[in-house]
């Protein structure tokens, strides 16, 4: 035999039997409703944006405002024939007040406050879709962890039953009942299995810290998320994709964005007509001692005269604005209906495979393989064929959970592009 090889039996041979990983007590069991609830309630991307739609309600109150009254006060400083400063109260001293309102024409105020409502609109239009896609993570990290850590508990019945073979087999070695190449071969195939569950870990750590984010916990406790089997029986073949596009005509609320987007636009629009009309300015004014006579009271009125300025410039930008903002609703719209249609078709894929995976035939396999362990025990079948047997288990059951979890995953993408849960009604 050569000299690596001796050495890599020889690092084999020194591995202890490895121990099954208990699960930590303090873990958070949830429920994906239960999730959803901290979620919203917690998530501090989320408050930040619902506060978003609050400063546009406070743009609407601003928009319901009148324009303030101006008032002027002219006080004469010096009377030069009494020769004091400030005569207020002397008779042949002036003041002049002046007070002036400004009236908006061509109903500008309630142009200002439908545009104001429509932003409104657009900005909680922002938070929903902001909560849908941030709802999709919560979702798709939920089911991963739960089958990853599935995934993990299978790694650990398999290295817990093959580290006891291990053992057994290493007592058998020490009295020279078995040869040391099968006894390396087990503990190479138990080091694989040590490997790929690290891999596992790893993805479990990712979820367990995506998962904390988006609830916001600051004491990262280990979540363990529970699904119930009627959670998990949903049929996308009973979905026709005319019923989908017209549920999410309704729902996206990015879909409705593009869309309020574009009543803003015409409403600005309207605005910048409206702004083109001249307002009026009423004034009021009295003087103490005018020209005419003591004490004059007069009104006026006063208002631009449109010659040069008639807000050409920006009645035009907001038709362009317009068509432009037309433009980008039509093509959302065809990118909704493609993304749609994928996510439907990939949903109905999965969902086929998935079903088509004879359950009985893990079950069946279960007992196999541990008939397959005693009768390798008893050295009725050799060490080939035992780990045979024992990789095709674990391959059968790794593909039953990924099937699972591929499903799961593709049904969360198909309520991301509906906006909604299509299999609710």
């Amino acid at each position: 035999m050569k000299q690596p090889v001796l050495g890599l039996i020889c690092l084999l041979l020194s591995l202890p039997a490895l121990s099954q990983v208990s699960v930590p007590p303090d873990s958070l069991r949830l429920t994906l409703p239960q999730a959803e609830a901290m979620f919203r309630q917690y998530n501090l991307s989320m408050l930040a944006t619902r506060l978003g739609i609050d400063e546009y309600r406070a743009y609407e109150v601003q928009a319901r405002l009148f324009v303030n009254p101006t008032i002027y006060i002219e006080q004469m400083p010096y009377n030069r024939q009494s020769g004091e400063f400030m005569p207020i109260g002397q008779n042949n001293s002036e003041q002049v007040v002046q007070v002036q309102q400004l009236l908006l024409l061509a109903g500008k105020r309630n142009k200002q406050m439908a545009l104001a409502v429509t932003n409104t609109k657009i900005a909680t239009d922002r938070y929903e879709d902001l909560l849908r896609t941030l709802t999709y993570q919560l979702r798709s990290a939920f089911y991963s962890l739960y089958y990853q850590q599935q995934t993990l508990t299978m790694y650990r019945q398999e290295i817990g039953t093959l580290s006891q073979t291990v053992t057994m087999y290493q007592q058998q070695y020490d009295k020279g009942n078995v040869p040391l190449k099968d006894l390396a071969r087990l503990k190479a195939y138990l080091f694989n299995l040590s490997n790929e569950q690290q891999q596992h870990l790893v993805q479990i750590a990712d979820d367990q810290a995506t998962l904390s984010v988006l609830l916001s916990q600051e004491n990262n406790q280990p979540l363990r998320p529970v699904v119930p089997e009627m959670q998990t029986q949903a049929d996308p073949a009973q979905l026709s994709l005319d019923s989908l596009l017209a549920t999410a005509e309704r729902n996206r609320p990015d879909l409705r964005g593009y869309q309020d987007q574009f009543m803003a636009e015409r409403q600005n629009l309207a605005l910048q007509k409206a702004l083109a009309v001249p307002d009026l300015m009423l004034q009021g004014t009295y003087d103490r001692n005018a020209g005419y006579i003591p004490n004059y009271f007069g009104v006026g009125v006063g208002m631009t005269l449109p010659v040069f300025n008639r807000n050409q410039g920006n009645i035009l930008a907001a038709r362009v604005r317009i068509q432009s903002s037309q433009q980008f609703a039509s093509a959302y719209r065809i990118q909704v209906a493609g993304e749609l249609q994928r996510a439907l078709t990939k949903a109905r894929q999965a969902d086929q495979l998935y079903r088509s995976f004879d359950r009985r035939f893990n079950s069946d396999f279960s007992k196999l393989i541990d008939g397959v362990t005693l009768n390798y025990r008893k050295q009725n079948i050799d060490v080939v064929e035992f780990l045979d047997f024992f990789d095709s288990y674990k391959t059968s059951q790794l593909q039953f959970i990924q099937l699972q979890n591929d499903r799961m995953q593709r049904l969360e993408e198909l309520r991301l592009s509906v906006g909604t849960d299509p299999f609710s009604n």
